[in-house]
């Protein structure tokens, strides 16, 4: 089951240009193959800071054609909600198996600039993130070892 999510962005119309373009790029880009998108939507000096991907257009072009784009239910993606303040665009994003968080900094000319993310392994089967969740507190005590 979906639960509804009344922060869907595609249903916002008060998007900013920044969140804009970064919705377009995961939706046609990365979940979608248009990789020309890298040249118009990406800065040349692109600053990349999650470990693995090398720097610049070629680094992220690199990730995408090799491993994103190869990745089992690559194109299957969900957004859940989407940020922004200043020249940051916060993405939070459900895949088949993991949730994304991405962090987009902008540079004055609108373009994709600099990249963190946090990637969490879905947390249970069927995970929804806008389910309201009930307490069990296992998964907790395991990720930071502490015992009962």
């Amino acid at each position: 089951m979906t639960y509804p999510n009344p922060y869907d962005p595609y249903k916002r119309t008060d998007l900013s240009a920044n969140e804009q373009t970064l919705l377009i790029f995961m939706r046609d880009c990365m979940h979608g193959g248009d990789l020309s998108l890298i040249e118009t939507m990406v800065a040349e000096d692109y600053i990349q800071h999650t470990p693995g991907i090398g720097q610049g257009r070629a680094g992220l072009r690199a990730y995408i054609s090799q491993i994103g784009h190869r990745r089992p239910g690559w194109r299957d993606w969900r957004p859940i909600q989407l940020f922004a303040s200043g020249d940051f665009v916060i993405l939070h994003k459900l895949l088949p198996k993991v949730v994304i968080a991405d962090f987009m900094r902008f540079n004055a000319d609108g373009l994709m600039a600099e990249h963190w993310d946090v990637v969490q392994p879905l947390p249970e089967p069927d995970y929804d993130p806008m389910k309201p969740s009930s307490e069990n507190l296992d998964r907790f005590r395991a990720l930071f070892g502490i015992a009962d």
